[in-house]
């Protein structure tokens, strides 16, 4: 998705940037304050990371700085091994690292990975019972989502190889469970839509079982409609591939357009 597709103004890159990192920066920066605009924040804890196209580095938050006010200037560029690439007087939130690192590095494919502890997909890793679409958005998890079971905060790598497993090859989308949601994938706008696809029906499916029977979506009908989302006959017509991406980064802009500095 270009710059210009957005129809807000864009800052140049700072002396001495490739642009293209620093379009990584902005689009992950906006990233942060449609999190922090849906209210899945926790203060200062969970992750966003963005892998810097044409390398093998990615953009992550620093530990301390609250999502309302993340900046493109204030992300980390790491490496796969956690090594800092930019200057910064904040460090890397070890289990964020561990857990981006071991995605990043598994699957080319899944450019950025977001992972929040938002309440009601908690609530649904807290369950013990899989993810059921029962929305249409809801679709497009089926057959798309991994499980990986709690083993205590994730500080060392010894649980990567676990957490890629989970993921596979085909999914984007992993319930931790007794933990939180982390979705994927080849863009920020990805990542973002399908964070919020998952928590919709969560809410829904949740409140649905607790109301009474579930009413199935047939599978021919939902691999149908995961089709329609992932070839992008859902957004037919539209400007762009995600057309809330846009209109979400132009609401953040308009309330406080310093995640551009």
């Amino acid at each position: 998705m270009r710059m210009n597709d957005f129809e807000i103004s864009m800052p140049e890159a700072p002396s001495g940037m490739d642009p293209v990192e620093w379009q990584a920066r902005l689009e992950l920066a906006a990233c942060y304050r449609m999190v922090d605009l849906y209210g899945w924040t926790s203060v200062v804890y969970n992750h966003i990371s963005l892998r810097i196209p044409g390398t093998d580095e990615f953009l992550i938050n620093p530990f301390g700085v609250r999502y309302d006010e993340m900046r493109a200037s204030d992300l980390i560029r790491i490496d796969i091994n956690g090594n800092a690439k930019s200057h910064s007087d904040w460090k890397v939130n070890a289990a964020g690292f561990v857990i981006h690192a071991a995605i990043h590095q598994a699957r080319s494919d899944l450019h950025c990975v977001m992972h929040t502890h938002e309440p009601i997909s908690q609530a649904m890793c807290a369950l013990d019972a899989k993810v059921i679409p029962v929305t249409q958005e809801g679709c497009q998890f089926y057959q798309r989502v991994g499980y990986h079971d709690f083993e205590g905060i994730v500080l060392d790598g010894s649980e990567g190889p676990k957490l890629v497993k989970a993921m596979g090859q085909e999914n984007h989308t992993l319930v931790l469970k007794n933990h939180g949601l982390l979705t994927a994938g080849a863009s920020a706008a990805w990542a973002f839509v399908r964070h919020q696809a998952f928590i919709r029906n969560a809410d829904v499916q949740l409140k649905a079982m607790a109301a009474g029977n579930l009413n199935l979506i047939p599978e021919h009908i939902m691999i149908h409609t995961r089709a329609q989302f992932e070839g992008g006959a859902a957004q037919a017509n539209a400007k762009v591939r995600h057309p809330e991406w846009p209109a979400l980064m132009r609401l953040v802009d308009q309330k406080d357009p310093t995640w551009k500095l």
